[in-house]
């Protein structure tokens, strides 16, 4: 395996020579808050596969080359989470990317199906499936994980030029270069504020205002002491114990003990920035949450209907023109879409951008602005803008 920085500069100097290569990683992410880098792969177009000893390499610059070299193709399967790990691994913000999970919803299959399923029904090609519980960081690795690294990359380039040769003939080429640019924004790799979101806590549905200010105060110190830590969230706090402090909070620090999900250890260590934490909350002395959902009118009693006909009408569209309705945008995206249409010209909606403009978005938006109509098509029975 390549285990030095000189071979790791050689494969990604003949990674650029070629033009476009597979990449993929394997991790281990079970007792750290960051996943830990086993194992990258690199996949060339003949089919060589390279693999590069992740805990070996002190200087990642030359991958960051290659991650951020803006004329040779990364070809990645469902690409978001290998490339987070990437850029915390070697700080090279990606440019060209093609992902092939992604771009599968242009020509007729589903944009989160599996590597096995796509490779199979494009190229008829079936992988073993058998070591997606491996420990990566562990060495040495057996034969059968060194297959199943170098399967999952070994294929990628003939699968894109698949993918992209089906999508030249339905004329959508452009539609999935347009939406890999997703991937070159510079704010899908940073770390979010916690103050700023509301944290997913198992058992705390039907809290008051001032129980759901405490558990953002506490979700939020519990995430940057993870991060610090590079422990797991719950390593700091369960969220039963979370949950508990939030539904029977302490009346002063020296109250805050051991419980389920809180060590006897931890509390001592912590029992202070628990208390403040919870005093945080009930202070209510928190930032406001972003409106995720839309800027502009508030809804009205008849936006809901609007925002089922728009969903039948998108479904339709797609359906007929085999797209996976999944590319256009989920429910609340939808809504945002639906109270904003009278206020698009400036296109911040990206229903009114790129691609989705001109495959649904204009004459969705002359439909809800009543210069259109929806109807069945006698011969698909689809919905279809008229």
């Amino acid at each position: 395996m390549i285990s030095t920085t000189e071979a790791l500069a050689d494969v990604v100097r003949r990674a650029r020579e070629a033009g476009a290569v597979g990449v993929d990683t394997e991790f281990i992410w079970d007792r750290t808050y960051y996943p830990t880098l086993g194992l990258i792969q690199i996949g060339f177009p003949d089919g060589e596969c390279q693999l590069i000893d992740a805990p070996e390499i002190e200087d990642w610059s030359p991958l960051a080359e290659l991650m951020s070299d803006p004329d040779t193709v990364k070809i990645l399967h469902d690409a978001q989470q290998d490339l987070n790990i990437l850029y915390r691994a070697c700080g090279g913000l990606p440019k060209n990317i093609f992902d092939t999970q992604r771009s599968s919803g242009f020509v007729g299959l589903s944009s989160t199906i599996s590597l096995s399923e796509l490779l199979k029904t494009l190229l008829k090609v079936r992988l073993a499936k058998t070591e997606t519980r491996s420990d990566w960081v562990a060495r040495p690795l057996t034969e059968a994980q060194i297959k199943y690294a170098e399967d999952d990359v070994r294929h990628s380039v003939d699968l894109m030029v698949k993918i992209m040769d089906k999508a030249e003939s339905l004329g959508r080429r452009g539609w999935i270069e347009d939406e890999m640019k997703v991937y070159e924004d510079e704010s899908n790799y940073g770390e979010k504020d916690p103050d700023y979101e509301m944290p997913r806590v198992r058992g705390s549905g039907s809290l008051t205002q001032q129980q759901r200010n405490t558990l953002r105060s506490l979700g939020a110190w519990r995430e940057l002491k993870a991060r610090n830590r590079n422990l797991p969230r719950g390593f700091i706090l369960s969220d039963d114990a979370l949950v508990s402090l939030i539904k029977r909070p302490p009346e002063k620090l020296e109250d805050i003990r051991q419980m389920k999900g809180l060590s006897e250890r931890s509390a001592d260590r912590n029992r202070k920035y628990i208390w403040e934490a919870i005093e945080r909350g009930r202070s209510g002395d928190l930032p406001d949450l972003p409106n995720n959902k839309h800027i502009g009118p508030s809804p009205d009693d008849g936006y809901e209907a609007r925002v089922d006909l728009s969903l039948a009408s998108i479904k339709g569209i797609c359906l007929a023109n085999m797209i996976d309705p999944a590319l256009i945008g989920n429910r609340a995206e939808v809504t945002s879409f639906v109270l904003e249409v009278d206020d698009l010209e400036d296109s911040r909606h990206r229903m009114m951008r790129g691609w989705r403009s001109e495959f649904c978005g204009q004459a969705l938006a002359r439909l809800l602005k009543g210069e259109g109509s929806i109807s069945i098509d006698v011969g698909t029975k689809l919905p279809r803008l008229m």
